[in-house]
């Protein structure tokens, strides 16, 4: 009996910080890791104590509250964020990463909000950036290994402006603040996150028409706990949860619906 209790226990150890709870049928999961890179406000950043914040933090805790766990945020570089799924250093990625058709090639995702892309640019627009193509010559800054980035590298290549990539988001607004930048691409929730922050400072120049989704990463070996995510998602949006998480992020909640 004490040989089946060890190996038992070094099982246990094991398999990481995902909580099983027994029952019939599969084990459902009750608590999870999450990689997410806390750079990208309302959706996830850190508190000036060092606190991970924002609406997937508060999701991700919603969703593990229902299941009776919890949700531990496991802080990762937003280029290294598929690459730790992978190995395993966290069950899921919930980081305000867009579904693409390359991401989920390798990975599958649960959809759980839409957004539109922004152009961010100074007050009053200064520059009359009302379309990409109105950033010919301009100086556009952008988060780095984002498809943010990708879309500007090819518009730039068309067109021709200077683009300049940083680790975050917000550092790449701060660039506009300090007029290095004159225009930032970013998304509709980080534009009103920053035009709260800097009243009157900033604005959106353009809005893109196209949604884009935001998406839960996981394994596809991990296949019934995307479907215990995708339950989990259906029910938060039922019920009212996502709807009152847009509104204490202060993210149009239309995104959520």
């Amino acid at each position: 009996m004490r040989r089946f209790t060890l190996l038992f226990s070094a099982l246990v150890l094991a398999t990481g910080a995902i909580a099983l709870s027994a029952g019939a049928g599969p084990a459902k999961v009750t608590s999870f890791r999450f990689c997410s890179d806390p750079t990208f406000p309302p959706m996830e950043y850190k508190t000036t104590a060092g606190k991970a914040v924002g609406f997937d933090v508060d999701m991700a805790a919603a969703i593990a509250k229902s299941w009776g766990g919890k949700s531990t945020f496991v802080q990762t570089a937003f280029s290294g964020l598929l690459p730790a799924l992978s190995a395993k250093k966290c069950d899921v990625v919930i980081s305000g990463l867009f579904i693409t058709p390359d991401r989920t090639k390798q990975f599958p995702a649960v959809a759980y909000m839409r957004s539109h892309r922004a152009l961010l640019v100074k007050a009053g627009n200064p520059k009359h950036i009302t379309s990409p193509n109105g950033l010919k010559g301009m100086q556009v800054a952008v988060q780095a290994a984002t498809k943010y980035e990708q879309y500007l590298k090819a518009l730039k290549a068309k067109i021709g402006f200077t683009l300049r990539s940083y680790p975050g988001d917000t550092d790449a607004v701060a660039q506009l603040l300090i007029g290095r930048a004159d225009a930032v691409l970013t998304q509709d929730t980080s534009g009103a996150y920053q035009m709260k922050q800097h009243p009157g400072k900033i604005e959106i120049g353009y809005l893109f028409p196209q949604s884009d989704a935001f998406g839960i990463y996981y394994r596809k070996s991990d296949s019934a706990l995307g479907a215990q995510f995708k339950a989990a998602i259906a029910t938060l949006k039922a019920n009212g949860t996502m709807k009152s998480l847009a509104a204490k992020h202060r993210i149009p909640p239309g995104d959520v619906k």
